[in-house]
């Protein structure tokens, strides 16, 4: 998987670029992303967003727009985002034992993930649009604090499966929610 992030959050999160990687992790990255560049379902954006002073991250992916919410995230965490992202992901689905199942093949798959800068337009206005209009700049998530904890994972399935997302798809504008073409997406790569 490749996720691309905005320049800020690179920075802000000391995440580095392919050209300042250690010369083996260099060459598994740049590997990771000429093999999946271009393969949607692999491709995923991020943006930081500041919460209660904490450094938050949204993720989204190119092809279906599952968005992902990550609270207090610390440069020492960097290497766990695709663990972070996992665990989310199997919650969102737990109830669906298809998307489970085909969850798991996917991260068997791809194991490795290479972080890029993000230039694709569409996904950065996706990102800003449901940062600005959906998490109203971080203020909403204090409607997911429930006796002083943050329910993230009720946060993560809300914004997939309460929330429209739209695409332009030959000029006509495709509304969807993204839980669901996430999980279509799967188990069409898949055959199921």
């Amino acid at each position: 998987m490749i996720i691309y992030l905005t320049k800020e959050s690179r920075e802000r999160l000391s995440i580095p670029t392919t050209s300042e990687m250690k010369t083996d992790m260099k060459l598994l990255a740049e590997k990771v992303i000429e093999k999946e560049s271009g393969d949607k379902l692999l491709e995923w954006g991020a943006k930081l967003f500041y919460f209660d002073r904490r450094k938050c991250l949204q993720v989204v992916n190119f092809a279906s727009k599952f968005t992902l919410i990550l609270i207090d995230v610390k440069v020492k965490d960097i290497a766990d985002i695709p663990n972070f992202m996992a665990m989310y992901m199997f919650d969102i689905y737990k109830n669906d034992l298809v998307t489970t199942k085909l969850l798991k093949r996917f991260f068997q798959e791809y194991l490795f993930v290479a972080y890029s800068a993000l230039k694709d337009k569409s996904i950065i206005t996706t990102l800003n649009h449901t940062q600005r209009v959906y998490l109203e700049d971080g203020y909403r998530l204090y409607e997911f604090i429930e006796n002083n904890v943050m329910q993230s994972k009720k946060l993560n399935y809300k914004i997939n499966f309460d929330w429209i997302f739209t695409s332009k798809v030959d000029g006509e504008t495709d509304y969807f929610v993204s839980g669901e073409k996430f999980a279509e997406l799967l188990k069409k790569r898949y055959k199921q």
